[in-house]
């Protein structure tokens, strides 16, 4: 799963344990109209990636955020930043 930080915000939800989404997990993306569903996390069952276009994100993102923090069986929102990995040097 490729992503492009150049033209989304990425957020990671983690699922409370009796989440209706840990079921159906592409209604998350009904919870506001700006969401796409891009994923589950690893093999994490209780984690998806969700994204929203960087533009309107600049705008509205405060609500995406609020729709999601509210919806039920929602534990957690994490918004996702690009970061450079280093490498570490060989001893």
């Amino acid at each position: 799963m490729e992503q492009n930080y150049e033209t989304y915000t990425y957020l990671t939800v983690t699922l409370a344990p009796n989440s209706p989404y840990n079921q159906s997990p592409e209604a998350l993306a009904t919870i506001h109209p700006l969401i796409t569903l891009v994923g589950q996390v690893g093999s994490l069952d209780d984690v998806q990636l969700l994204s929203v276009p960087k533009q309107e994100w600049a705008q509205r993102g405060e609500e995406v955020l609020a729709s999601l923090k509210a919806a039920q069986g929602v534990h957690r929102v994490d918004v996702q930043s690009l970061r450079q990995r280093s490498k570490r040097d060989e001893l």
